[in-house]
């Protein structure tokens, strides 16, 4: 299960993780955080492939000025 915390209507809880959901579940506010375990997230999501990017990848020179 993810965990979530809406800003807007300040419920928490838990629900099961949506690769295509990017709201709350209870008001569908885009003013929400989100906590996903890494064995929710399905093979093949794009989730993984941004943190597998981001650790790789080194700043830019541009980046560091």
């Amino acid at each position: 299960m993810a965990v979530f915390r809406c800003r807007t209507c300040g419920k928490e809880g838990t629900w099961v993780y949506d690769p295509e959901r990017f709201t709350c579940p209870l008001c569908d506010s885009i003013d929400v955080q989100f906590i996903i375990s890494r064995d929710e997230v399905p093979e093949g999501d794009p989730l993984l492939n941004a943190t597998k990017d981001n650790e790789n990848s080194t700043p830019s020179k541009e980046a560091e000025e």
